[in-house]
């Protein structure tokens, strides 16, 4: 009796570590809507349009149902949303207007060739993605931002920071942020935010970090 109720609160309390997310976790969440759904577009995403960080055309990774990917298309940039999750981008599909500056595709973000060519993205959006990743799958990560990124481009990046304490993915410090990506990117500026969920009006606490390509 007491094992079980052990087994059960830790599942309910678990962070990920290096081992990440499984990716399979997230079919089995958008059969319902997860937290990260809140029908409209992070404010850490609108304070980042308003100080002229994106350049099109944006590449949103992990766009969930699209409401972020929507919100940039409406003020005029182009927008290339991709998800590794079916359900999601035929979410994303049915919600979204027909429209030249939009486009969402089904693929593995950590494999776009063929979908992205070489040097392609002005700018590169994640919200809620990075912290999902393995030790392994961030590096793998990191080489793909940089393949698709335009000299100079910038990536806009979002996740949970290590002072977010309920449960969920993993927690990432600034230096982090900068060790996983210093190959190719050099840190703008790293500020705390907060990443808005539905049962939370108050969001996860979380960094939003700007990163510049190097000319390389």
């Amino acid at each position: 009796m007491n094992d079980k109720s052990d087994s059960t609160s830790n599942a309910r309390d678990f962070i990920a570590d290096a081992r990440g997310v499984k990716p399979e976790s997230f079919e089995q969440l958008y059969l319902g809507s997860p937290i990260w759904e809140i029908a409209r577009p992070q404010a850490a995403v609108k304070i980042a349009l308003h100080r002229n960080i994106f350049r099109s055309p944006v590449v949103d990774l992990g766009c969930g149902t699209g409401e972020n990917a929507r919100f940039l298309a409406q003020n005029g940039l182009q927008v290339l949303a991709v998800d590794s999750v079916a359900r999601a981008i035929e979410l994303a599909r049915q919600s979204t207007p027909a429209t030249d500056l939009i486009r969402f595709e089904h693929a593995n973000v950590l494999n776009l060739r063929g979908l992205i060519p070489d040097g392609w993205a002005g700018s590169i959006l994640d919200s809620g993605l990075f912290h999902v990743f393995s030790d392994q799958d961030r590096a793998i990560y990191a080489s793909e931002l940089a393949r698709i990124a335009q000299p100079a481009a910038t990536l806009i990046l979002i996740c949970f920071n290590e002072h977010e304490t309920r449960p969920g993915p993993r927690r990432v410090t600034q230096s982090e942020l900068r060790a996983s990506l210093r190959d190719s990117w050099d840190a703008q500026s790293i500020e705390p935010t907060r990443y808005e969920i539905s049962t939370d009006e108050k969001g996860a606490q979380a960094w939003m970090a700007v990163f510049k390509r190097k000319n390389l």
